[in-house]
């Protein structure tokens, strides 16, 4: 082959290796700033960079765009000798049924915490409104929320320990609560139902406790004729 006819044909060659790489470069870069388009579009409509928006306070607040709750402060469990007393007794047992019964679970946590309050410092002055205090109680008993539960629970254990058979005409729906929150999963609410459950075989007396256990022995649930055994055993060498 001629050196003219190789100088043509290389010329050929590359014209159709620019072309080439021209047809890539064309094919390549629509799809990579459709890409970037379609990001900046997307970010626009949702305008929203993250679910989780700064910490407030320590707490890390979540957006309400995720659909997930809001964080609250923890609520502090208190143990009975490191409570201190009521500021104002009289504004406190005005306000207290309505805290209890209250939407706000932070409030009914702190309500929960005044009963303690009462029922360690100032028992007589909440006497006249036991029964209600203690239906409400129960219903706090069967919140689905873990702080309002075990806060219920350590407020069961201080009303046995006020209270002893003074209250055992309204003890049923006290009791069946706790002989299910001790055996249920949560293993922080188990062991403060438990808890809840001996203070209640310490301060109530045999004679009042036994009939109400009994009809637990032969439950449905084995979890509770079990629980509600080891109550009953409890109890019964007190009767000496």
């Amino acid at each position: 082959m001629s050196e003219k006819a190789l100088r043509d044909l290389n010329t050929i060659l590359g014209t159709e290796r620019k072309n080439e790489d021209s047809s890539k470069a064309c094919l390549s870069k629509p799809s990579v700033d459709n890409a970037v388009e379609n990001i900046e579009e997307w970010q626009k409509k949702n305008n929203s960079p993250s679910l989780v928006s700064p910490a407030v306070n320590g707490n890390l607040a979540v957006t309400a765009n995720s659909g997930a709750e809001v964080v609250n402060p923890e609520v502090e469990y208190i143990e009975s000798e490191n409570l201190n007393d009521v500021d104002d007794i009289d504004t406190c047992l005005k306000t207290l049924l309505a805290g209890l019964d209250s939407k706000d679970w932070v409030l009914v946590c702190d309500t929960l915490n005044n009963v303690r309050r009462l029922s360690i410092f100032h028992k007589e002055a909440m006497l006249d409104m036991l029964g209600d205090v203690i239906t409400s109680i129960a219903k706090s008993l069967k919140s689905p929320r873990s702080a309002v539960c075990k806060t219920a629970i350590m407020t069961s254990a201080d009303i046995f320990s006020a209270y002893n058979d003074l209250i055992i005409d309204s003890l049923d729906p006290l009791l069946v609560q706790l002989l299910l929150k001790s055996s249920q999963d949560k293993r922080f609410v188990c062991e403060a139902a438990e808890k809840a459950l001996i203070s209640m075989t310490i301060w109530i007396s045999p004679i009042s406790l036994l009939p109400k256990l009994q009809p637990y022995l032969k439950n449905k649930n084995p979890r509770i004729r079990a629980k509600a055994s080891m109550c009953f055993s409890r109890s019964v060498p007190q009767l000496v």
